[in-house]
């Protein structure tokens, strides 16, 4: 699957271990998750980002340099 530096990152290693415990957390049910994510987006915007806002402030940067 991955390369052998992958199997020894311990930041891979705290990203999957987080992953699984989150899973726990919402009885491995994505759906439970995903309307988590929504509800804490709801309750906090200012803590997330738009990827569209994102990318088109990138852009926007990158032709500012030209």
């Amino acid at each position: 699957m991955g390369n052998d530096a992958d199997m020894n990152d311990p930041l891979i290693d705290e990203v999957r271990q987080r992953r699984r415990e989150m899973m726990q957390e919402y009885d491995n049910d994505l759906n439970k998750l995903f309307e988590e994510i929504q509800r804490r987006q709801a309750e906090h915007p200012e803590k997330y980002v738009d990827p569209r806002a994102e990318k088109h402030s990138r852009s926007r940067r990158a032709s500012d340099r030209s």
